[in-house]
């Protein structure tokens, strides 16, 4: 590992030591001797929320263009023999009905593991700062200027370059946009104004997701057979994903229940919260046996009221970038918001520490950033938000069936295998899109443009 400093041509401040800031630390540790990084975490510790991750082929070959892939395995328990395929199914009903088995396979972790992984190769004097809350920050009066961030405890520090890793409730974003709008309201843009503000708020999606861990142990043999096979299982506004994690020993389900109607609506209850066995049995009351299983082995599960962040139209302001779910929260249908923000650390961090950026060429570098990430980013928002109304058979005719005949199978099985096509399509990017191949792209980019 490095300890050594080298000279730097400028200090980033990440803000947020999530799974995105920390990735994103590494890619610059990676591409970059010369940047110095200070990471800023509210938390007293590395307390990741959550507790599964997979990861599909496309966000794998990150994890090992940063060299971590055996290490990872073996503190995950995880097998070398290759990852298995999930397979959907359709269980609002008796029995469980097979629709189709993904061809490509997704890694599965604790959340916890990989954090705590990326957190260890950070070089020594990349140290994170705990317990640093931003309240907001002042933008440099000057290009040679520092940005200066200010913290709820009252310290203040700064920096050449902030990258809000934040997350949904981004301090980073509300700042950039109050000021954005602030700006459109000295120049008479009232309306513009107004829009800006809006995109401080999160928007409900209308779901909320029960999340819980079971050991497989516990479960019998038959169930527990079944548990450890990857599924995402659909039916009438409700879908579960299940899938095995630190090496079989425990299953990871996550239950996603609709209000139809709800998209857009405030969410009036806490974000997060405990709940019951029995309120989440009577949910999936009349589902398959091994949902019912599962659902009842749960104990203290708990309630994620799932929001998302709006269609934000930069995702840059002067030296200020956002970067994961503070610039594109999205619903989790597509599994791909934390390899949405290793892929946005992958390209920012390739364009910043490329040896022609530096204080005065960075608003070219960032423009390029902004240009490439974030329509891509926020295409996959709007495609999760698709997958997410197929699991809840919404779509391609579905809709017109109610869920009193899609519980009754009372339905044409046709729709089972043109649904199973369209989620084929849906997918298809995360195991044939090549994200290293993009760097390549944005670097060549950035070299015709500052040529």
């Amino acid at each position: 590992m490095t300890t050594l400093k080298s000279p730097s041509k400028f200090r980033i401040a990440i803000v947020g030591a999530g799974l995105g800031g920390l990735l994103f630390a590494l890619f610059l540790q990676k591409h970059a001797e010369d940047i110095e990084v200070d990471i800023y975490e509210s938390a007293h510790e590395l307390t990741e929320l959550g507790a599964g991750v997979a990861m599909w082929p496309r966000v794998w070959e990150l994890i090992k263009y940063l060299g971590l892939e055996e290490e990872l395995l073996e503190i995950s328990g995880s097998s070398r023999a290759g990852a298995p395929n999930f397979v959907f199914e359709k269980a609002d009903e008796a029995q469980s009905v097979y629709i189709h088995t993904f061809p490509a396979p997704a890694q599965t972790f604790h959340r916890a593991d990989l954090q705590k992984l990326l957190a260890k190769h950070l070089r020594a004097y990349d140290r994170i700062q705990y317990a640093k809350r931003l309240a907001s920050y002042t933008e440099p009066a000057s290009e040679s200027d520092p940005i200066v961030l200010k913290f709820r405890d009252g310290t203040e520090a700064t920096c050449d370059v902030l990258v809000g890793c934040d997350g949904i409730k981004s301090a980073v974003r509300r700042t950039m946009y109050t000021r954005m709008a602030d700006e459109a309201e000295a120049n008479g843009q009232a309306e513009e104004a107004t829009r800006l503000r809006a995109m401080n708020d999160p928007i409900w999606s209308g779901c909320v997701a029960y999340r819980g861990l079971i050991p497989a142990g516990q479960l019998e043999n038959s169930d527990r057979k079944e548990a450890l096979v990857p599924r995402i299982v659909i039916g009438k506004h409700k879908n579960v994903v299940i899938y095995p994690i630190s090496g079989g020993e425990i299953v990871n389900v996550v239950a996603f229940v609709e209000t139809p109607g709800g998209r857009g609506t405030h969410y009036s209850g806490p974000w997060v919260s405990t709940s019951t066995t029995e309120e989440v049995a009577q949910q999936f009351s009349g589902w398959a046996p091994i949902i019912r299983t599962l659902v009842n082995s749960w104990t203290n599960p708990t309630v994620w009221a799932i929001h998302t962040a709006a269609e934000l139209p930069t995702f840059v302001k002067g030296r200020v970038v956002l970067l994961g779910d503070a610039a594109h929260a999205m619903t989790p249908h597509q599994g791909s918001g934390a390899g949405q923000a290793f892929e946005d650390g992958l390209i920012l961090s390739s364009l910043l520490a490329h040896p022609s950026v530096n204080l005065k060429t960075i608003s070219r570098a960032l423009k390029i950033y902004d240009d490439v990430r974030r329509p891509f980013a926020q295409n996959i928002q709007r495609v999760s938000d698709l997958t997410g109304s197929m699991y809840h058979l919404h779509e391609m005719g579905w809709e017109k069936v109610s869920a009193e005949e899609s519980m009754a199978g009372q339905y044409p099985p046709e729709l089972l295998s043109a649904w199973g096509q369209r989620m084929s399509e849906l997918l298809v990017w995360v195991s044939e899109g090549d994200s290293l191949k993009a760097r390549e792209q944005v670097v060549s980019l950035l070299e015709s443009t500052l040529a």
